[in-house]
């Protein structure tokens, strides 16, 4: 019977000590992944200014924005940016085509992600 009672005050102690444990240590928190809906015009002459729309576009969640097509990315100016759009400007010298927006993700290890929004540049 006390060898019942010590394995119980064991097991309650340990489990307080886990408890304790875990309460220290916090789970990073899952942030909105940006998502860009459509660009206005959606046919800009570089140097040009176009704005993107949808959601989570704010500074919290966007740090660059770049045009990407299959041969490279270029990054180009925010002008103003907020939750629900990014007001942009091509630069003057990104060469006639067709391209995919792509942002920069403000996180502990930043990444580049690929948008469904499209742009073509005259």
């Amino acid at each position: 019977m006390r060898l019942f009672k010590v394995a119980a005050i064991v097991v309650v102690l340990l489990g307080g000590v886990k408890l304790a444990l875990s309460a220290d240590i916090k789970e990073p928190e899952v942030l909105p992944t940006p998502m860009m809906r459509a660009v206005s015009p959606d046919t800009v002459k570089a140097g040009g200014t176009a704005t993107v729309t949808g959601e989570y576009l704010d500074k919290s969640r966007v740090s660059e924005l770049f045009l990407t097509n299959s041969e490279k990315d270029v990054k180009v100016q925010i002008l103003e940016q907020s939750a629900s759009a990014i007001k942009f400007r091509v630069p003057s010298n990104v060469a006639a085509g067709h391209y995919t927006l792509s942002v920069m993700l403000v996180d502990v290890e930043p990444k580049l992600i690929e948008e469904p929004a499209r742009l073509t540049v005259e």
